[in-house]
């Protein structure tokens, strides 16, 4: 299962998601127009929050197969949860230490990232305000390219 990360200090907009992007089903030609794109569960995390389920169903109001989105916004449905910093002050602040890095941990981790460290890379440069490098576009070829993020309407 492939997994991609775009990230960038001058992408064109601040969004922070999950997408889970499921397999585009076969066309089976049952007298359908179109070709149904594959179905997604978007999580929205920053700024704000919330959950959209995408499916491409036949739809009553056209003649073909088309996205229905069912979204949710947790602000318009009873409010916020605590912002990621809060939830860490207040777990630090009850002396709970469940949601912070243990040590051997956090050596695991720079045993595995020294590599990088130490032979980084080529930095791939773009233009501010675009999605990333034609490099960003190549990579995800054969799994269905980028997707646009959920930006509020």
């Amino acid at each position: 299962m492939p997994f991609f990360i775009r990230t960038g200090k001058r992408l064109p907009v601040t969004q922070t998601e999950l997408r889970l992007v499921f397999k585009r089903p076969p066309k089976l030609g049952f007298g359908l127009a179109g070709h149904a794109e594959a179905n997604q569960i978007v999580v929205k995390l920053d700024p704000g929050t919330g959950i959209r389920i995408q499916v491409d169903a036949h739809r009553a109001d056209v003649s073909r197969i088309a996205p229905i989105e069912l979204d949710m916004e947790f602000a318009d449905e009873g409010g916020e949860g605590p912002t990621p910093s809060e939830v860490l002050l207040l777990a630090a602040m009850n002396g709970q230490s469940t949601r912070f890095s243990r040590q051997d941990s956090v050596e695991e981790t720079w045993r595995v990232m020294q590599p990088l460290l130490d032979a980084p890379p080529p930095v791939q440069a773009y233009e501010p305000g675009s999605w990333g490098p034609p490099g960003a576009e190549t990579l995800v070829e054969g799994s269905g390219g980028w997707h646009e993020p959920w930006l509020p309407r």
